[in-house]
């Protein structure tokens, strides 16, 4: 999840952009499948009624990952405390894991798994715990998902980046549903050292036209991230405890890592291929 402003802007940084090779995608596929793993284990916990608290999923997903040949990505990254970002309710993301859910509530677990080398897989889903407290709830969900998908159906080679912020603000307004659009999706890249940059240039707006933005081109990796919310205000803030993000209204983030090639695009955290 990279921040509109820490991005100094949408669209200016197209010479920062490395595009990725056979190799890196060989490599970053072994990251995509364990984030795509522990990201499934945390959804079946939910799906089963779990009775763990926060924390202890999140070290539920930390041990998978780690058994798995991989880092967890987002463990003291800059300085969060844990491996699973876990937002509920209005909490957006970057949570911290506390507490136990209870029922309705709705859930944001946000993981990376970084394989030997660098390379990343970054995923996120939203899901209900127990039982619905309304349609709306299960309707933005719904819509969030659906996003997600259309954005990723909308890349082409030659287009510009800003087709899938379009795709994702036309799918929110056809829900009546509000974008935020000062978190987006992003790339990743590794340093030269082998450390991983598991948010870089280009920020991947989820507001924005299909004229703008950098072209489309094989090799491409980047984080899509829909980010919506119920009600018209699309207002965030971080809470005292410097991480949590949250909006006035209840919200729902969807998240796939995606390597353009050159006649489709994969989906390198595809949960489906498990």
């Amino acid at each position: 999840m990279m921040k509109l402003n820490a991005a100094k802007g949408a669209f200016a940084e197209s010479s920062l952009i490395t595009l990725k090779d056979e190799n890196w995608l060989t490599n970053q596929r072994v990251a995509g499948r364990v984030a795509a793993g522990a990201l499934s284990l945390l959804e079946n916990e939910v799906k089963q009624g779990t009775t763990k608290s926060l924390l202890e999923l999140d070290k539920l997903a930390e041990t998978y990952i780690r058994d798995n040949g991989c880092e967890p990505t987002f463990y003291l990254y800059k300085g969060f405390p844990n491996s699973v970002c876990i937002s509920v309710n209005r909490q957006l993301v970057h949570g911290i894991p506390s507490g136990y859910l209870k029922d309705g509530d709705l859930v944001s677990f946000d993981l990376g798994a970084t394989s030997k080398g660098g390379y990343v897989g970054d995923t996120a889903l939203t899901i209900v715990y127990g039982q619905p407290k309304s349609a709306k709830h299960v309707e933005l969900i719904k819509a969030t998902k659906e996003a997600l998908a259309l954005a990723i159906a909308s890349i082409k080679i030659g287009a510009r980046l800003g087709i899938i912020g379009q795709t994702i603000y036309a799918c929110a307004r056809k829900y009546g549903l509000s974008v935020v659009d000062n978190y987006g999706g992003h790339g990743l890249d590794t340093a030269s050292d082998g450390t991983a940059i598991p948010h870089s240039s280009p920020f991947v707006s989820n507001r924005s036209t299909e004229n703008e933005g950098i072209r489309i081109a094989a090799g491409l990796v980047i984080a899509i991230e829909p980010l919506f919310v119920i009600g018209s205000s699309n207002k965030t803030k971080t809470l005292s405890d410097g991480w949590t993000v949250e909006c006035e209204n209840v919200c729902a983030h969807e998240e796939q890592t995606v390597y353009v090639h050159n006649d489709h695009v994969e989906i390198i955290t595809d949960r489906t291929t498990l």
